[in-house]
């Protein structure tokens, strides 16, 4: 089993193509960028987040876990081609939370922000908001390959059909 696992993941040999662009990508960055993001899941979980107990209290461990789990699904589905369609529902939800916590951090600020009438943390919301060019060029790529594939597809059946 195990062995049939590795021959389907972009590590076996011959799984993605050596002239495929996103070859590296696809074999090293997206899955690295997942295992961090997951990291950072289990570190909230684990640790804590004084910003995310401010904005969500109680919910810091929920946000944390559900935030690893979706890193997974992307992992997943990077790490296993078949399951492309995982990768997109967890690249968009993963790029959802990101916007979602940017938003959060611009809409509450604290209540040491407030008395000192200082702005929200810019700072972090740049530094999360550059989170997301990755997932989103590699959604905009999913999505091309999709809508490609759906093409040969109809092709190919209006062609049986002649």
């Amino acid at each position: 089993m195990i062995r049939r696992l590795w021959s389907a993941s972009v590590w076996a040999p011959g799984v993605v193509p050596v002239d495929d662009s996103w070859r590296t990508a696809k074999r090293l960055w997206l899955p690295l960028y997942d295992l961090i993001l997951i990291g950072a899941g289990i570190t909230a979980v684990v640790f804590g987040s004084r910003l995310l107990d401010r904005l969500y209290g109680n919910f810091t461990d929920v946000i944390g876990t559900v935030f690893a789990l979706v890193a997974f699904a992307c992992l997943v589905g990077v790490g296993w081609p078949r399951l492309w369609p995982v990768e997109i529902v967890g690249k968009i939800l993963l790029v959802g939370m990101i916007v979602g916590y940017v938003f959060a951090i611009i809409l509450s600020p604290s209540p040491e922000q407030l008395a000192a009438k200082e702005a929200p943390s810019w700072f972090i919301t740049c530094m999360l908001v550059g989170l997301t060019p990755l997932p989103l060029a590699r959604l905009d790529r999913l999505i091309d390959e999709w809508v490609r594939r759906r093409a040969v597809r109809r092709r190919e059946a209006l062609n049986a059909v002649l």
